[in-house]
C-alpha cells in the first residue's frame, strides 16, 4: 500500500474546529477529535512525531500503531490544516484477525532497523496536558464503536528513558516497584467500561471508580492496586465476565479473549524481531460494548470472509470506494475489536541492541493471563 500520509508540519487548528475526545481510558488531557470523530489531535514532544514518521520503515511494527496522519503546529498559517482534518485516514493500518487454525507467522524479511534523531529531552506530562506547540494527528482507534470499551495498559518494569533525570528514575522505580510493572512489566493504567444507564451497586461502591454516561470508569490507581496474584480480576471485569449473566457473557468474553491473545502474539512476534526501545509506551484495547452492535460487527466480518472465499484474491481488481455520508465524511464500518500499541513519547529504534526485552516482559505476562482466562 502506497504511504500517502502528509510529512509537512500544518497550522494547529482553532478550539472551534475540534471536539473533546470522551474515550480515553488513562485520563490523558488536552486530546481532541474532528467534528466527524475519525481523527484525534493529541499534544506530543518532537520525539513522538519523529518516531510515527520512521514507522513507514519497519511495516511490521506500524501496523499494530494508530495510522499517523499527520504533524501539527501553532505557528503557521492556519488554514493549511482544513484538508487534513478533513481527509480520510489513509495509510498502514494493522490487518483483522486471521481465523481460526490459521498459521500467523511469517518468513518475510525483517526490515533493517534506522536511527532516529532524538531532539526533545525528558518532558514528564503525569497526564496532564502537554504545551509543546505540537500535536500529531492519528486515526480515531474508537471510531466505528457504538459504546466502546477501553483498556490502557502500560508496558515495562522499567518506566523513564535515558534523558530522565534521577529524581524521576526514582520515583517511577518506587510506582514500578510497588505495582505489577515491577513484576510482570505490565499496569493497567485505566479502563473504561459501558454498563448502560444504571451501574450496579457494587460497582458504584468500589474505589477509583466513576459512573458517568453510561460508563464505568477505572482510573490510574486502580490498576494500582493490584498485585501478580490478582490482576487477571481487571482483565476479567474489562471482559465483563463478572457479571450478572455469565451464560450469555461468557461464550462473548472467550471470544474476545481469543482475540486479543492472537494480537498480541502478532506484537510479540515483531518486537522479538525489532531492534527499539520504548518507555512508558501502552498497549490499547478497544472491543465493541453494545450487544446489538457488537452481533452486527461479527456479521459484517462474517459475511466479508464469505464474500473474499467466494471471489477469491484478484490483485487487478479495483478496490472498492469507501462509503461516505452526506456530508462527505467516510463510513467507518461497524468494529468488533482493536488492539494498538500507543504513546512513543519515549521511543526509539536501537539498532544493534537487540529487542526490547522491557516491554515483552509485559506482552509476554499479557499472554499468559489471557491464554489462563481461555482456559477458565
Amino acid at each position: 500500500m502506497a504511504d500517502t500520509r502528509p510529512s509537512k508540519k500544518l497550522a494547529m487548528p482553532s478550539e472551534s474546529e475540534l471536539v473533546s475526545f470522551e474515550h480515553g481510558a488513562a485520563g490523558h488531557d488536552g486530546i481532541s477529535s474532528n467534528a466527524s470523530g475519525s481523527l484525534l489531535i493529541k499534544p506530543c514532544v518532537q520525539a513522538e512525531i519523529d518516531f510515527y514518521e520512521s514507522a513507514k520503515d519497519h511495516p511490521m511494527f506500524q501496523a499494530h500503531m494508530p495510522t499517523f496522519i499527520g504533524a501539527l503546529n501553532q505557528h503557521d498559517d492556519q488554514d493549511a490544516v482544513a484538508p487534513l482534518l478533513e481527509s480520510n485516514t489513509n495509510g498502514v493500518v494493522a490487518p483483522p484477525p486471521p481465523a481460526e487454525g490459521v498459521d500467523t507467522t511469517t518468513n518475510d524479511p525483517i526490515p533493517t532497523p534506522g536511527p532516529i534523531k532524538r531532539a526533545s529531552t525528558w518532558k514528564p506530562s503525569g497526564g496532564q496536558k502537554l504545551d509543546t506547540g505540537l500535536a500529531i494527528v492519528l486515526e480515531n482507534v474508537t471510531a466505528g464503536f457504538t459504546r466502546p470499551n477501553v483498556l490502557d495498559v502500560k508496558l515495562g518494569a522499567r518506566l523513564w528513558d535515558d534523558d530522565a533525570p534521577m529524581s524521576k528514575r526514582r520515583r517511577l522505580d518506587e510506582v514500578a516497584a510497588e505495582t505489577t510493572s515491577g513484576s510482570l512489566g505490565f499496569r493497567v493504567a485505566g479502563m473504561k467500561i459501558y454498563v448502560g444507564p444504571t451501574p450496579s451497586s457494587d460497582s458504584e461502591e468500589e474505589p477509583n471508580v466513576e459512573f458517568k454516561d453510561g460508563y464505568m470508569s477505572y482510573n490510574k490507581n486502580y490498576g494500582r492496586g493490584f498485585d501478580e496474584t490478582n490482576v487477571s480480576n481487571a482483565f476479567t471485569t474489562y471482559l465483563g465476565i463478572n457479571s450478572k449473566n455469565p451464560e450469555t457473557v461468557k461464550p462473548r468474553a472467550k471470544l474476545l479473549a481469543s482475540r486479543i491473545l492472537r494480537e498480541l502474539e502478532s506484537i510479540q512476534y515483531v518486537l522479538e524481531n525489532e531492534e527499539s526501545r520504548m518507555y512508558s509506551a501502552s498497549v490499547l484495547f478497544v472491543y465493541e460494548g453494545d450487544d446489538e452492535a457488537l452481533e452486527t460487527g461479527l456479521k459484517i466480518e462474517h459475511e466479508a470472509a464469505e464474500k473474499g472465499n467466494q471471489e477469491g484474491v484478484d490483485e487487478d481488481d479495483e478496490e472498492e470506494e469507501p462509503m461516505e455520508d452526506e456530508d462527505g465524511d467516510e463510513i467507518v464500518p461497524q468494529r468488533v475489536l482493536e488492539t494498538r500499541l500507543i504513546d512513543f513519547a519515549h521511543a526509539s529504534w536501537t539498532p544493534g541492541k537487540g529487542p526490547d526485552e522491557n516491554a515483552l516482559q509485559g506482552i509476554r505476562s499479557l499472554i499468559a493471563i489471557f491464554k489462563q482466562l481461555l482456559d477458565s
